[in-house]
This record gives structure tokens, sequence and C-alpha cells, in this order.
């Protein structure tokens, strides 16, 4: 329930020239079926009407006006900034939250887990490049039991505590990556990150493969800026760049490996597209070795 009294939940879901999607995605998270309170924050940096259409459309959502283009982490930085829950919660603008999804992360912090993720379904399975986008980028999002035994979440579909914040601070500015980075950081330092499979969305994936290169050539960029600067897997390729060619096989068989063992159905969808994959993933390491030769910031 979105209420005048003090939230429970911050909602914080950056946008940047998404207004094709945002409102179905602000429906979903107004429609949540919860015993509790929560606020929604938009950080906008379009530069365009969509901060008044978000408010005139949806009025009890707090809306950030970014003046100029901020990267993902940035936005949901703004929107912490004015948080006002005791936990936040995340979406992206191209998802679709489940009724009951606030309800089922905020049931995992009350067994005492400050960090909590949850489970990713395809949200165009009808889609042919849909479905490749889906596969490439939630493969380790698809666990269908609850376990304390992954390292990382993505800002799709994740909460934390205002403990978790006052403590590790802010998301780095970077194109890509700054999620992922965080909270491998946060299980670094021995926090234990849950995953709670009752925690649903739909992600609504890039359905033009030119829109699914550029994806990935700009995740090969993040993925090396956050192993320039942290200690994570596969810092061995900035550690050896005569190995940054070797990125689409280590990729393809992680890939895979993970989607037999989580969803079996979606692992023979994988084998069908592997040329389709593999072209992906040339950009990914075209991207990888961009983001080696940046200036470490």
């Amino acid at each position: 329930m979105v209420t005048e009294s003090k939230p429970l939940v911050s909602v914080i879901i950056a946008s940047y020239n998404q207004k094709h999607y945002i409102f179905d995605a602000l429906a979903s998270v107004f429609d949540q079926q919860c015993d509790f309170p929560f606020e929604v924050i938009v950080a906008d940096s379009s530069g365009d009407d969509t901060p008044a259409l978000v408010q005139s459309r949806f009025p009890k959502t707090r809306v950030i006006a970014l003046k100029e283009r901020a990267y993902p982490g940035t936005a949901r930085n703004a929107g912490l900034e004015i948080a006002l829950g005791e936990y936040f919660a995340f979406t992206d603008t191209d998802c679709l939250v489940d009724r009951r999804w606030l309800q089922n992360l905020v049931a995992a912090h009350r067994k005492g887990y400050p960090v909590v993720g949850g489970i990713v379904k395809n949200g165009t399975p009808w889609s042919l490049f849909g479905t490749l986008d889906y596969l490439m980028e939630c493969s380790d999002l698809l666990t269908p039991y609850a376990t304390t035994a992954k390292d990382h979440f993505g800002t799709g579909n994740v909460s934390f505590s205002r403990a978790i914040y006052d403590e590790y601070g802010p998301f780095a500015n970077q194109v890509k990556g700054s999620d992922n980075i965080y909270f491998r950081k946060i299980h670094g330092r021995g926090q234990a990150l849950y995953w709670e499979p009752k925690a649903v969305i739909w992600h609504r994936n890039r359905t033009s493969l030119k829109k699914i290169l550029r994806n990935q050539y700009e995740l090969g960029v993040g993925s090396a800026q956050n192993r320039k600067k942290n200690q994570v897997s596969g810092r061995i390729f900035v550690r050896y760049p005569v190995l940054i060619p070797l990125i689409p096989v280590v990729r393809i068989l992680a890939i895979g490996q993970r989607l037999l063992r989580y969803s079996p159905l979606n692992f023979l969808k994988y084998l069908v597209m592997l040329p389709l994959v593999l072209l992906c993933l040339i950009w990914y390491t075209a991207g990888f070795w961009h983001g080696y030769r940046l200036p470490q910031g």
C-alpha cells in the first residue's frame, strides 16, 4: 500500500529514454499486495517530459528529474539520497513485478537477511531475439530454490537494508555493471546474499539484434572496468590481456552450465541459438577490450 505514513520500503527505479516501458512497470509496482506502506521513487535523466508524465499518471511517485544523462548507478544513488524506507527495493523500467514481489522480499528481510534478490522470468518469450537477450543476461537469475550461495545480484530484482547502504555507500558511476560489483563487494566482506525465488519479476528483453549487440558491448566495457578496480572472478583477463580472445568460449560454457543446471528447457533453446550467442559474445569481447584500455578512474 502506498500511504502518507513513513514507508517501510522505498522502491527505486532508474530511467533513461524508457517512456515506452516505464508506465507499465510503475503500474505493476503500484499494484502490490503487501501489509506495509511503501513509496516509489523514479530518477529520470531522459531530458524530456517523462518526469512530468510519470507525475501526472502516478501522482504518488516521487520523481527526480536529473539534469543530464546519468548511468544507472548514478540515478539509483539519487533515489537513495531521498529514500525514507528501512529497505530499498530496486527494479527496472523494462520489468514487470509480481503482485507479491515486495511482500516476498520483505518476508526474507524479516528472517534476518539484509540483502535479498529474486528470480527473473522471460518477459518476451514470443521473440527469438528477446529470448536470446534473456538467456545471455539472466542465466544466473533462474535458480528455483532459496540459497545463500550467490555472490552477486542485479538491480532488476533486489532489495537491501538501510544499514547496508550506510556501510557500503553508493553505486559506482559507470556505464554497466555497477550493481554487479556492488553486491560482489558486499559478499566479499562476508555478508550473505539471500536468494528468494518467490520474489518474481518479468524482464522485457531487447527484441532488436542491433540493441542486443550494443548492450553486450557496453556490458563488456563495464566488466573490464570492474575487473581493473576490484578483486573479482575473471580478473585474469585484465592481468593477462593476451587471454581476452578466449572470453567468448569461457562465457558460452559458463552460461550453458547455468542454464543446464537451472532450466533444461532454456538450455535447449540456448543450444539452438549458439551462432547468435557467439556473435553477441564477440561484441562483448570487443567491449571488454575497450574497457580494458580505458584509463582507470
